[in-house]
């Protein structure tokens, strides 16, 4: 087993290479904060500059505002200084400029009996007689006591979003009101290049609070919200209208953008430089020290490699030697146990009836000792042939049941079959067979008295994995470590070959085979064997 590494010199500790590369971690530092305070300055600026945008349309909406209240008071001193008020009204408004060549939707409302009522209308407005109500009749009756302009909120009216403006004495007739109408365009308001705020999106509200439902204005279809969104507010008549800005693309220009990321990468870049020099002086001062650890290493590796190497040539050598002597051992035995069997059979043939059953006793136990011995001489011969496995299709299932004919369970052992549908198996019947009942027996064996083996079956990708568990007394991982080493056993009789020769059998198969264990628990083995495949036609 290969030494452990001894540890590095003073010179190649931890804190011999952490202090060098504290020069690169400060320029990081460094670069890293004045990133932040550049990005810093960045987003004080976009807002400054948001604020700004922010105010110049408020600026442009109040001044196309400002045309409201003045086309209003115009055609309110039309209708009070006119012989016939609704005729002049009309002439007026019909005479009134609009940025669509329609008339103004406007109308002449008059208080009859506490209730605003359309004298004259022009355009979309209420036609003439009907009794305004809900938001129209409000801002009538605030015009009739206010003398600014008075606004609606944005309000649904046959299937279109509309809002309305009045205006009252003294521009108009004592009793009498303007009142206009406006049709909200649901649609985002296209901006070019030449508009005053096209660099940013603006969202307008006729109401102090963001509301779907009263937008009057969008140059986009977002909702704008968020810590980069400016507000202001725009004073319509009695209202205040909120609107809210977004930019578009960084207003302070992309190279402002990317100034902090540019002095983010360049003490990255620094940084990285440092510790690239920073490392090739440490490893220039570490070769020669490092070289000789390699070369020790690689010594340590050898030596280890090589001890290995003898520990399984010498593994290999003993096993051969064993496997010479079994034979040998295994050849001379047979022909005596041969010659004692027919003796004892003649024996017993000629013994007189009255002795028979004295003597009968005494030739039992010398033909199960003989048998017994026949069994080793076997097991000894099976260690030492090496005969390569002739393969064929074999049911597995079926074997299975053959196997637990030819060794059924003693009568106060219970065995559970778990065996589904399964493919046919690439193997030599006769060895597998003799596997299959060498961990029967084995379990049978493990189990003192009543237990329960269980001897299931699945197919695992090409392969068909066998599970026969015991409920035993289980193997510490001492002996479940060496179970499969030759002449290893814990029984009172069996000289320890029975697994060595299952596992040879298994592995000249393709296969593999494992041991699970927990004293007190039981002993499950695993064994793999191929699937058989079937040529193609």
């Amino acid at each position: 087993m290969p030494e452990p590494p001894s540890p590095p010199p003073a010179g190649r500790s931890v804190l011999g290479r952490v202090l060098p590369l504290l020069v690169p971690l400060l320029l990081l530092v460094a670069a890293v904060a004045a990133f932040v305070a550049a990005l810093r300055g960045v987003h004080d600026q976009e807002d400054r500059i948001l604020r700004e945008r922010t105010s110049e349309v408020v600026l442009i909406l109040n001044n196309a505002l400002a045309n409201v209240p003045a086309s209003l008071r115009s055609l309110g001193v039309a209708a009070r200084l006119g012989d016939s008020p609704e005729r002049a009204f009309e002439a007026e408004a019909r005479a009134t400029p609009s940025a669509t060549g329609q008339p103004p939707d406007v109308a002449l409302v008059r208080m009859e009996g506490g209730t605003p009522v359309v004298a004259a209308s022009l355009g979309k407005a209420p036609a003439r007689g009907t009794r305004l109500a809900g938001q129209r009749a409000e801002a009538v009756r605030s015009a009739l006591s206010n003398p600014q302009l008075t606004a609606t909120t944005a309000f649904e009216e046959g299937g279109q979003r509309r809002i309305g403006f009045a205006i009252g004495p003294p521009t108009t007739a004592k009793g009498s009101v303007i009142y206009q109408e406006t049709t909200l365009d649901p649609r985002v308001s296209q901006v070019s290049q030449q508009d005053a705020f096209h660099e940013i999106k603006a969202v307008i509200y006729a109401t102090p609070q963001p509301r779907k439902d009263q937008i009057v204005i969008a140059t986009t279809d977002e909702t704008l919200k968020g810590d980069d969104v400016g507000r202001g507010v725009v004073p319509v008549g009695d209202k205040r209208w909120l609107l809210l800005t977004s930019p578009r693309e960084p207003l302070v220009g992309s190279f402002a953008t990317a100034v902090p990321w540019i002095i983010l990468g360049v003490g990255i870049i620094g940084a990285a430089l440092a510790a690239a020099v920073i490392l090739v002086l440490l490893r220039r001062r570490d070769y020669a020290l490092d070289l000789a650890d390699e070369r020790t290493a690689e010594l340590r590796e050898s030596l280890a490699a090589l001890e290995t190497a003898q520990s399984r040539l010498v593994l290999q050598e003993r096993l051969a030697a064993i496997g010479q002597v079994a034979a040998a051992v295994g050849h001379e035995l047979r022909n005596p146990l041969g010659v004692l069997t027919n003796a004892l059979y003649l024996v017993r043939a000629r013994v007189p009836e009255a002795e028979r059953e004295a003597v009968g006793r005494h030739l039992d136990i010398a033909e199960r000792e003989v048998a017994a011995a026949a069994t080793i001489v076997e097991s000894l011969l099976d260690f030492a042939r090496e005969r390569e496995p002739a393969t064929a299709s074999v049911d597995l299932a079926d074997l299975l049941d053959e196997a637990l004919s030819v060794a059924p369970p003693p009568a106060e052992i219970h065995v559970e079959r778990e065996v589904g549908e399964l493919p046919p198996v690439r193997a030599d019947r006769q060895q597998l067979r003799q596997v299959i009942l060498n961990l029967l027996t084995n379990g049978y064996e493990a189990m003192d008295g009543a237990g329960t083996l269980t001897v299931g079956a699945r197919r695992v990708d090409g392969q068909v994995e066998l599970r026969i568990a015991d409920t035993g007394a289980g193997m510490d991982d001492e002996t479940a470590a060496r179970i499969f080493e030759p002449f290893f056993t814990t029984k009172a009789k069996g000289i320890g070959l029975g697994l060595p020769v299952t596992k040879r059998i298994v592995e000249m198969h393709g296969g593999t085979i494992s041991a699970e264990s927990e004293p007190g628990a039981g002993t499950a083995f695993i064994l793999t064997v191929p699937v058989m495949v079937r040529p193609s036609p």
